[in-house]
């Protein structure tokens, strides 16, 4: 598909886009984005099942200083690996702008960092596949963490704390049948969105 033509979505169709980033740290007031993931895919708007990907961007990002050993221990990006790397804005835009929903696991967190990619942001509609879907409740899980939940509930798992690794597990995770309510995790949060 051809991202530069405009071409509105069916009305049964939500268009979403699944995001993830990696960091050399927690705040980003202080911290920076140091690699971005992000997957644009076509959903049925009802039952929230995926129809169609539509593109797929990954890059990661040179922060202008040495990463921290803390952050490294997470995701093992070294400085050779970023050294004069940038993300493309535009790249991200192009995919970012078509969703009516940005869907990250710890969107509080992610928001924040895309932020220094794309300044509009935290005025896009986020969804929180973390915190917005009843993951302890529906499958009495311990936690909502993205690895655990995968493990837990048996689904394909990409490469961990690396940004298209961890969109992959959660495309995977979205998919899940939610009990009780003839919807995937995705489509429980397009109902939240239709609700705000």
């Amino acid at each position: 598909m051809d991202l530069d033509t405009p071409c509105p979505p069916p009305s049964d169709l939500a268009w979403v886009a699944v995001l993830d980033t990696e960091t050399t740290g927690l705040y980003p007031s202080r911290d920076r984005i140091i690699e971005i993931a992000v997957v644009l895919v076509t959903a049925d708007r009802v039952t929230g099942r995926v129809v169609q990907e539509h593109g797929r961007y990954a890059a990661l990002q040179d922060p202008g200083f040495p990463i921290p050993y803390s952050a490294f221990a997470v995701h093992g990006i070294t400085d050779a690996m970023v050294k004069g790397q940038r993300i493309d804005a535009e790249a991200v835009r192009r995919l970012t702008s078509r969703a009516e929903l940005l869907v990250a696991h710890n969107s509080g967190f992610d928001k924040g960092f895309v932020a220094q990619v794309l300044p509009e942001a935290p005025l896009l509609p986020w969804g929180c596949s973390c915190r917005g879907i009843p993951w302890r409740t529906a499958f009495q899980t311990p936690n909502a963490k993205l690895q655990d939940l995968a493990t837990l509930l048996g689904v394909t798992r990409g490469t961990a704390h690396r940004a298209m690794g961890d969109v992959e597990t959660t495309l995977a995770l979205l998919a899940m049948e939610m009990p009780d309510l003839d919807c995937t995790a995705l489509g429980h949060l397009l109902r939240k969105l239709k609700a705000t």
